[in-house]
């Protein structure tokens, strides 16, 4: 029963701490085009740069890029866009973990039955 009562005592400033995560995550969203890395592949034959939305912003060709191979310059595109991807989604984690601060993302899941 008393841990009935100590859960309820409790909404009030999960609500708020909950609002105050909205207002942060909407905030952050706003950042999301200006957060960019890049990936690349053969040694740089092929560079490309992706920003937090997972958007492709550029690729490019190094002089030592297989233009002549079709198939084997997709795959270095491919290899080069996942690297890309991969670096992008960590750094928007990093970001948004800084930009979070103090609220515990982890408790938030729980509280949210996701973790």
């Amino acid at each position: 029963m008393f841990d009935s009562i100590k859960a309820l005592s409790q909404i009030g400033p999960m609500m708020a701490k909950a609002k105050e995560m909205q207002s942060r995550l909407a905030e952050f969203q706003k950042t999301l085009p200006f957060i960019v890395a890049s990936g690349s592949a053969g040694g740089d034959a092929v560079r490309v740069t992706a920003n937090g939305r997972l958007e492709i912003m550029a690729f490019e060709f190094g002089t030592d890029a297989p233009t002549s191979d079709k198939a084997q310059l997709a795959d270095l595109c491919r290899e080069a866009t996942n690297a890309a991807l991969r670096a992008v989604q960590a750094e928007v984690q990093t970001k948004m973990q800084e930009s979070m601060g103090d609220i515990d993302m982890d408790a938030m899941r729980s509280m949210l039955g996701q973790g």
